[in-house]
């Protein structure tokens, strides 16, 4: 009776190792990620609620809202979401320049986290010059987004939702494994439950409080990967 229950109690621990730790491929790369995604929501809802209404992370909606202004769109300005273009555009190129042969894919998410952790510093010190913070958040994001791209831990982009619950909702069951619906869940949640603390936050510690505690996460992140990478680097060398 006992070997009937057991599998059922450990399945929930054994597909969450599945989906975080189990795969060779990128080992444990999905839980910093996921760290990652929540600093995701947590500077969209800084942007918009403490820099003008604008999207650092999330660039779909930056589009709309260049659209909206360029139409003449009442409370519409096109220089706040053609900034944060700018500086996500930017970010993605400063990672595409960086070769894949001279720096491995576990070095360059630790390099970009700690790049982060810099430029989002910087933001909040920066004077309370929006168009600086904005410039310098979105920077830091496109980024996370290319070097996220590069490492290419499959269901976790950091940011965009929209093919995230796309292959949640509408792949078929063949295509789908129970491993990959749960980081796409999870994704998901991580993103909102960062927009939603990144909202309480910058009521209760203002927006240079909430971007200092978010350079302060992505300087853990850059030091948890770059630590994990030297264990894993004499693990093989034993």
């Amino acid at each position: 009776m006992n070997c009937r229950t057991r599998p059922e109690t450990d399945r929930p621990a054994t597909l969450l190792r599945s989906a975080l730790v189990a795969d060779p491929r990128h080992d444990w790369l999905p839980i910093p990620l996921l760290v990652l995604t929540l600093l995701s929501g947590v500077i969209d809802a800084v942007s918009l609620l403490g820099l003008g209404h604008v999207f650092v992370a999330n660039m779909t909606g930056n589009v709309v809202l260049v659209g909206l202004a360029l139409s003449g769109a009442p409370g519409h300005a096109p220089t706040g979401p053609l900034t944060a273009l700018g500086g996500f555009v930017l970010g993605a190129l400063l990672i595409r320049a960086v070769p894949p042969h001279r720096v491995n894919s576990r070095t360059l998410l630790a390099l970009c986290a700690a790049t982060e952790s810099v430029l989002l510093a910087l933001a909040a010190v920066s004077g309370g010059a929006r168009s600086v913070q904005v410039l310098l958040c979105a920077v830091a994001l496109g980024m996370q987004n290319a070097a996220v791209r590069r490492v290419g831990v499959p269901e976790l982009t950091t940011t965009v939702m929209t093919g995230t619950l796309t292959g949640l909702i509408g792949s078929r069951a063949a295509e789908r494994t129970a491993p990959g619906d749960l980081r796409r869940t999870l994704s998901v949640l991580t993103l909102l439950a960062g927009a939603g603390l990144g909202a309480l936050s910058v009521r209760l510690v203002g927006t240079q409080g909430t971007l200092l505690a978010e350079a302060v996460l992505a300087a853990l992140v850059a030091l948890s990967v770059s630590t994990r990478r030297a264990v894993l680097r004499q693990s093989t060398a034993r």
